[in-house]
Protein backbone atom coordinates (compact mmCIF):
# COMPACT_ATOMS: atom_id res chain seq x y z
CA UNK A 1 0.00 0.00 0.00
CA UNK A 2 1.09 3.09 -1.14
CA UNK A 3 1.78 6.07 1.59
CA UNK A 4 0.88 10.07 -0.13
CA UNK A 5 4.33 11.01 -1.78
CA UNK A 6 5.02 13.76 -2.23
CA UNK A 7 4.43 17.15 -1.03
CA UNK A 8 0.74 18.12 -3.47
CA UNK A 9 -1.28 15.69 -2.68
CA UNK A 10 -2.42 12.26 -2.29
CA UNK A 11 -1.09 9.60 -4.57
CA UNK A 12 -2.77 6.55 -5.86
CA UNK A 13 -1.44 3.15 -4.13
CA UNK A 14 0.84 1.29 -7.28
CA UNK A 15 0.52 -2.51 -7.39
CA UNK A 16 3.87 -4.39 -7.10
CA UNK A 17 6.17 -5.18 -4.19
CA UNK A 18 7.93 -2.11 -5.06
CA UNK A 19 5.39 -0.02 -3.75
CA UNK A 20 5.78 2.56 -0.47
CA UNK A 21 4.27 2.11 2.73
CA UNK A 22 4.66 5.91 3.85
CA UNK A 23 5.80 8.76 1.10
CA UNK A 24 8.69 7.09 -0.39
CA UNK A 25 9.19 4.90 2.52
CA UNK A 26 9.15 1.19 3.61
CA UNK A 27 8.72 -0.11 7.10
CA UNK A 28 12.06 -1.25 8.45
CA UNK A 29 13.74 1.05 6.85
CA UNK A 30 16.73 3.04 9.38
CA UNK A 31 16.45 6.40 9.99
CA UNK A 32 19.32 7.25 7.65
CA UNK A 33 17.44 5.23 4.50
CA UNK A 34 13.93 7.18 5.12
CA UNK A 35 15.81 10.92 5.54
CA UNK A 36 17.58 9.29 1.97
CA UNK A 37 13.80 9.97 0.32
CA UNK A 38 13.18 13.37 1.47
CA UNK A 39 14.43 16.49 -0.50
CA UNK A 40 14.27 18.64 2.64
CA UNK A 41 16.04 18.51 6.16
CA UNK A 42 13.69 17.18 8.50
CA UNK A 43 12.24 20.11 10.79
CA UNK A 44 12.82 18.25 14.22
CA UNK A 45 14.78 14.99 15.25
CA UNK A 46 14.19 14.32 18.82
CA UNK A 47 13.84 10.93 21.01
CA UNK A 48 10.56 10.36 22.89
CA UNK A 49 9.98 7.27 25.35
CA UNK A 50 12.58 4.76 23.49
CA UNK A 51 11.50 5.74 19.94
CA UNK A 52 12.98 8.68 17.58
CA UNK A 53 10.83 10.59 15.60
CA UNK A 54 11.66 12.67 12.62
CA UNK A 55 9.33 15.58 11.68
CA UNK A 56 9.15 17.64 8.18
CA UNK A 57 7.03 20.73 8.23
CA UNK A 58 5.79 22.01 5.10
CA UNK A 59 3.89 19.43 3.64
CA UNK A 60 0.71 20.19 1.30
CA UNK A 61 -1.91 17.66 1.58
CA UNK A 62 -4.48 18.95 -1.30
CA UNK A 63 -5.02 22.88 0.17
CA UNK A 64 -4.20 21.14 3.71
CA UNK A 65 -1.50 22.23 5.63
CA UNK A 66 0.25 19.72 7.41
CA UNK A 67 3.79 17.62 8.61
CA UNK A 68 5.21 14.29 8.11
CA UNK A 69 6.32 12.39 11.00
CA UNK A 70 7.98 9.16 11.03
CA UNK A 71 8.50 7.46 14.24
CA UNK A 72 11.71 4.53 14.40
CA UNK A 73 12.03 1.96 16.79
CA UNK A 74 15.22 0.65 16.82
CA UNK A 75 16.33 2.18 14.15
CA UNK A 76 13.94 0.63 12.04
CA UNK A 77 10.78 2.62 10.60
CA UNK A 78 7.52 1.14 12.85
CA UNK A 79 4.97 4.10 12.19
CA UNK A 80 4.33 7.10 10.33
CA UNK A 81 1.34 10.20 10.37
CA UNK A 82 0.54 13.27 8.64
CA UNK A 83 -0.45 16.11 11.41
CA UNK A 84 -2.43 18.56 9.79
CA UNK A 85 -1.94 21.85 11.23
CA UNK A 86 -4.61 24.19 9.97
CA UNK A 87 -5.91 26.33 12.43
CA UNK A 88 -9.74 27.75 12.73
CA UNK A 89 -11.54 30.26 15.04
CA UNK A 90 -14.68 28.57 13.67
CA UNK A 91 -14.39 24.98 15.10
CA UNK A 92 -16.83 23.71 13.17
CA UNK A 93 -14.27 23.90 10.45
CA UNK A 94 -12.29 21.31 11.33
CA UNK A 95 -14.98 19.26 10.34
CA UNK A 96 -14.92 20.30 7.04
CA UNK A 97 -11.23 19.66 6.57
CA UNK A 98 -12.07 15.94 8.08
CA UNK A 99 -14.61 15.53 5.01
CA UNK A 100 -11.91 17.22 2.28
CA UNK A 101 -9.44 14.79 3.47
CA UNK A 102 -11.70 11.60 3.65
CA UNK A 103 -12.54 11.39 -0.60
CA UNK A 104 -9.42 11.66 -0.90
CA UNK A 105 -7.98 8.39 0.77
CA UNK A 106 -11.34 6.57 -0.09
CA UNK A 107 -9.27 7.50 -3.85
CA UNK A 108 -6.29 6.08 -2.61
CA UNK A 109 -7.09 3.29 -0.25
CA UNK A 110 -10.87 2.02 -1.45
CA UNK A 111 -13.69 1.58 0.73
CA UNK A 112 -12.62 1.96 4.50
CA UNK A 113 -13.08 -1.39 6.42
CA UNK A 114 -13.98 0.83 9.40
CA UNK A 115 -15.64 4.28 10.25
CA UNK A 116 -17.63 5.77 13.71
CA UNK A 117 -18.09 8.88 15.12
CA UNK A 118 -18.20 8.49 19.20
CA UNK A 119 -20.04 10.36 21.02
CA UNK A 120 -18.62 10.25 24.64
CA UNK A 121 -20.67 13.37 26.01
CA UNK A 122 -23.93 15.41 24.68
CA UNK A 123 -24.13 18.56 26.63
CA UNK A 124 -22.52 20.87 23.62
CA UNK A 125 -25.69 18.93 21.46
CA UNK A 126 -29.17 19.68 21.14
CA UNK A 127 -29.96 16.28 21.01
CA UNK A 128 -29.15 12.73 23.74
CA UNK A 129 -26.51 10.43 23.69
CA UNK A 130 -29.02 7.83 22.67
CA UNK A 131 -29.65 9.80 19.54
CA UNK A 132 -26.20 10.63 18.52
CA UNK A 133 -25.32 6.84 18.53
CA UNK A 134 -27.45 5.71 16.57
CA UNK A 135 -27.91 8.32 14.00
CA UNK A 136 -25.02 10.47 14.46
CA UNK A 137 -22.50 6.85 14.47
CA UNK A 138 -20.60 7.77 11.30
CA UNK A 139 -18.18 10.41 10.10
CA UNK A 140 -20.59 11.07 7.20
CA UNK A 141 -23.17 11.93 9.50
CA UNK A 142 -21.40 14.61 11.03
CA UNK A 143 -21.78 17.81 9.31
CA UNK A 144 -19.68 21.10 9.15
CA UNK A 145 -23.24 23.64 9.71
CA UNK A 146 -24.18 20.68 12.83
CA UNK A 147 -24.18 23.30 15.86
CA UNK A 148 -21.56 22.90 18.00
CA UNK A 149 -20.14 20.14 16.24
CA UNK A 150 -16.42 21.00 16.44
CA UNK A 151 -16.95 22.47 19.58
CA UNK A 152 -17.80 18.96 20.71
CA UNK A 153 -14.56 17.31 19.49
CA UNK A 154 -12.26 20.44 21.13
CA UNK A 155 -13.70 18.98 24.37
CA UNK A 156 -12.85 15.73 23.67
CA UNK A 157 -16.52 14.98 23.29
CA UNK A 158 -16.57 13.52 19.77
CA UNK A 159 -14.14 11.70 18.34
CA UNK A 160 -14.33 10.61 13.95
CA UNK A 161 -12.35 7.69 13.15
CA UNK A 162 -11.99 6.06 9.69
CA UNK A 163 -9.86 3.26 9.09
CA UNK A 164 -8.53 1.16 5.85
CA UNK A 165 -6.43 -1.78 7.04
CA UNK A 166 -6.12 -3.75 3.77
CA UNK A 167 -2.23 -5.04 2.58
CA UNK A 168 0.84 -4.30 4.68
CA UNK A 169 -0.33 -0.99 6.27
CA UNK A 170 -3.08 -0.32 8.18
CA UNK A 171 -4.21 3.64 7.72
CA UNK A 172 -6.34 5.73 10.45
CA UNK A 173 -8.00 9.18 9.35
CA UNK A 174 -8.85 10.51 12.65
CA UNK A 175 -10.20 13.91 14.35
CA UNK A 176 -10.09 14.07 18.34
CA UNK A 177 -9.25 16.83 21.01
CA UNK A 178 -8.42 17.47 24.46
CA UNK A 179 -8.69 20.46 26.66
CA UNK A 180 -10.22 22.72 23.33
CA UNK A 181 -6.47 21.41 21.21
CA UNK A 182 -7.80 19.78 18.26
CA UNK A 183 -5.70 16.69 16.21
CA UNK A 184 -6.40 16.14 12.98
CA UNK A 185 -4.01 12.97 11.91
CA UNK A 186 -3.51 10.29 9.17
CA UNK A 187 -1.63 7.66 10.86
CA UNK A 188 0.18 4.69 8.88
CA UNK A 189 1.12 1.42 10.99
CA UNK A 190 2.26 -1.97 9.50
CA UNK A 191 -0.90 -4.19 9.86
CA UNK A 192 1.24 -7.22 9.33
CA UNK A 193 4.83 -8.67 10.67
CA UNK A 194 7.51 -9.10 8.22
CA UNK A 195 10.88 -10.49 7.93
CA UNK A 196 11.27 -8.87 4.11
CA UNK A 197 14.28 -6.51 4.55
CA UNK A 198 12.88 -2.63 2.44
Amino acid sequence: MLGFAGCSGFAQPSSGQSSADFRQAHWGMSKAQVLATETARPSEVRESGGEVVVRYDSIKLERLEASAVYIFAQDKLVRAKYLLKEEHSDLNQFIADYHTVEPLLKSAYGEPTSQKAVWLDDSTQEERKGYLDQDRALPENIFPSDRNVGLAVSLGHLKLYTEWGNGRTKVTHALTGVDGVVTHQIEYRRSEPSTDSP
